[in-house]
């Protein structure tokens, strides 16, 4: 049937009907009006339900639009349609979705009528079969049917993927790696049921995604109530088919629906929600220092230390420090100059760091809480007061050095050494008589503190423990900054310095004084002082030069004169050990200062080396005979010839002599001769080193002397 022809057997129809209608009414006898209408509705793709969408309709009466299809020969289908009956009112509508009739299917390309229809049999119900004359086509002011042909165009199935893992949120924002897509559209994200994604609802801002591949997508969560640490949500892509750019998707309306896959499946991905995460102890600050755990950071941000502001909540800002994103160990924070006592609050806070330039700028420049969910992410914990042990026992100065047998610190500090106050009943306090030592936390065995005051035999002294949070490195206690505060203190009294020794009177050897054992219990000095003639000695002069003994015992100490001193045979001196308590390795006894005080002391008697020999002959077997040798070491009695000018010259025999007296002592002149009236000289010679052979002047063995003097005699050849 063409059009012409389907138009003229309908208008024939409703007049038909009219007819009937007048008829049956015989009163009235006014002829009612045509229905009109008018309908505007363009070329467009069928929606993802299956529909199309007429852009204004305007009718005088409520009525009908519907959708039939065409014929071969390009015209409508009739009576029959393809679509819902879809009712509308009086009126002029805008955007009337009509939906096709589920077992219609349209080809790309298919022309469709859109036609308005009345309703004027059974109000409500679409009447319409081209013959009982029932809900007809409006016709307009010309007698044509209002009705528009469209051509319909039918997409491929939306596609799309993403890439998105499990993460740890930042500022409630999921980060998708990657969407692509082939048409704009939404990505999204729901919760989770348990076994799959809440739907319709989304726990998100909808993110509208243009055509193509994008990377690095930020999707803003806006429902946290179903947010927690290791929540499951599932990030999804939907289209953009009903209003473009407004996400319309409720389940039912058939707008903005989940994109499937190839095969079937809902583009989603489930995955596992972090919260970013702080994990701190109650801990001693040391050094300034607090230690966090453990940071898990979802981008580069700073780790914040905030005081109590007395309400037990976040605070001022005592310091800060930069953590990367991802997990972060053992994250140290310096707090500055403030102190802790122990008690005290303290609050690690996340930030991010944004901009990102390496300075913590909030809250003037960005740098703001990290959040998850409607909670920014900070945690609490409590300082501890530090602690300490001190180990220490009585005992003798080792010089100006306080040993401390062991020292057990909970945090960086200081060990100092305090004088008994002026009650002694505790220690006096700022001041300290000691150089500071620094030590780390743990445990340290022998700790030698330096003491820079003298202190008396049976002194009670106070070790101490104090922190180091001021400047570190500075010990700074005064009593009064609230820096360096005591932690503990142990008591130890200062035993009497020890000394003895064994020395006998003795023949000299090359001007010194030898000491056969010396024993101290610390550091020590042994020297010489004259004898007063009052039997005792003179001081604080010494006629020696100091010399420095090392706790224990020494044998055979040579003791040496000092510059410009002399001995004289038979003289009494004597001996004395000296603390060496002051400047360690500087003998500093005056008698005054209380340094390096006497510990004991004895005298003795010295005696010169001497040789005597008398005038004599030569022996048949070419020797002579010495009278005497007094020689404080073993040695050699060395002859010497004339030089001629009545000094001794060569060497013409010599022997060994032993320390000691040594009486009627041969020397054999070998081949020299020597005639009557001829001077010989007698020196004696220390034996060193001590090989046995005689090595003068190529190997030791030099001359004997007393005050400077060498020891030799002369005689005179009968």
């Amino acid at each position: 049937m063409t059009i012409n022809n389907f138009i003229k057997k309908t208008t024939f129809m409703l007049l038909l009907l009219t007819v009937a209608f007048v008829g049956c009414n015989d009163e009235d006898d006014v002829e009612p009006m045509d229905p009109t209408g008018s309908l505007t509705v363009s070329d467009q793709a069928l929606t993802e339900n299956n529909s199309i969408i007429v852009s204004s309709v305007t009718l005088d009466m409520d009525g009908w639009i519907v959708v039939h299809a065409s014929t071969s020969d390009g015209g409508p289908v009739v009576p029959g349609i393809i679509s819902e009956a879809k009712m509308v009112s009086a009126g002029t509508s805008t955007n009337v979705e009509v939906m096709l009739n589920s077992d219609v299917e349209i080809a790309d390309g298919d022309v469709v009528y859109v036609m308005l229809h009345t309703d004027d049999g059974t109000a409500g119900s679409y009447e319409f079969d081209g013959a009982n004359g029932l809900d007809g086509p409006i016709l307009d002011a010309d007698g044509n049917i209002v009705m528009t042909s469209i051509t319909l165009s039918v997409d491929s199935d939306p596609t799309g993927t993403l890439t998105v893992m499990d993460q740890t949120l930042s500022q409630n924002m999921v980060h998708i790696a990657n969407v692509t897509m082939d048409r704009s559209g939404w990505i999204v994200v729901h919760a989770s049921t348990g076994e799959g994604p809440v739907v319709p609802g989304i726990i998100s801002e909808p993110k509208m995604v243009s055509a193509g591949s994008t990377d690095d997508v930020m999707v803003e969560l806006t429902d946290f109530t179903d947010l927690s640490d290791g929540a499951m949500l599932y990030v999804m892509l939907h289209t953009d088919d009903g209003t473009a750019g407004e996400y319309e998707f409720d389940g039912a309306n058939g707008f903005d629906n989940p994109i499937f896959d190839g095969s079937g499946n809902i583009v989603m991905t489930a995955i596992t929600a972090s919260a970013p995460t702080i994990s701190v102890e109650n801990q001693v600050v040391s050094e300034n220092m607090v230690s966090i755990g453990d940071v898990n950071a979802a981008v580069d941000g700073w780790l914040v230390i905030h005081a109590d502001n007395g309400e037990g909540a976040p605070g001022s800002v005592l310091g800060q420090t930069m953590v990367m994103a991802g997990s972060n160990s053992d994250v140290m924070v310096d707090l500055g100059t403030a102190t802790f006592a122990g008690g005290e609050k303290l609050f690690p806070m996340l930030h991010i760091e944004s901009p990102a330039d390496g300075e913590y700028g909030f809250p003037d420049n960005g740098d703001g809480p990290e959040i998850f969910g409607e909670d920014v992410v900070v945690v609490g914990f409590e300082t501890i007061a530090p602690s300490g042990a001190i180990s220490v026992a009585d005992q003798i100065l080792q010089g100006n050095t306080l040993s401390v047998g062991s020292i057990t610190l909970d945090a960086t500090g200081w060990v100092v050494v305090h004088k008994s106050n002026a009650t002694n009943d505790g220690p006096e306090v700022p001041g300290i008589i000691s150089t500071p030592v620094q030590l780390e936390a743990g445990t340290t065995a022998d700790v030698a503190v330096t003491l820079t005051e003298a202190v008396s035999a049976d002194a009670t002294l106070y070790v101490m423990l104090h922190t180091d949070n001021g400047e570190i490195g500075a010990y700074e206690f005064d009593g009064a900054n609230g820096f360096d505060a005591p932690i503990t203190t142990e008591t130890f009294s200062v035993l009497s310095s020890s000394g003895s020794f064994t020395a006998n009177d003795q023949v000299t050897s090359q001007d010194k004084i030898i000491v056969e054992s010396i024993t101290v219990g610390q550091p020590s000095w042994v020297v010489i002082h004259r004898d007063n003639g009052a039997g005792s000695f003179v001081a604080p002069g010494i006629i020696s030069e100091p010399v420095a003994l090392d706790a224990g015992t020494t044998a055979d100490v040579e003791i040496s004169l000092a510059d410009g001193e002399g001995l004289t045979d038979g003289e009494t001196l004597w001996i004395m050990i000296h603390n060496d308590n002051g400047t360690i390795g500087s003998y500093e006894f005056d008698g005054a200062n209380g340094f390096d005080a006497p510990i004991s002391f004895s005298s003795i008697d010295i005696m010169t080396p001497s040789v005597t020999a008398s005038d004599q002959s030569v022996s048949a077997s070419n020797t002579i005979t010495v009278d005497e040798v007094v020689s404080g070491v073993d040695g050699w009695i060395v002859i010497h010839a004339d030089n001629g000018s009545g000094s001794p010259g060569d060497v013409i025999g010599q022997t060994m002599v032993m320390a000691g007296t040594n009486t009627n002592v041969v020397v054999d002149l070998g081949d020299a001769s020597v005639t009557s009236g001829a001077k010989l000289f007698p020196m004696l010679h220390i034996e060193s080193p001590a090989d046995g052979e005689y090595g003068f002047p190529d190997n030791g063995d030099g001359p004997e002397i007393f005050n400077g003097e060498v020891i030799v005699v002369s005689f005179t050849v009968q």
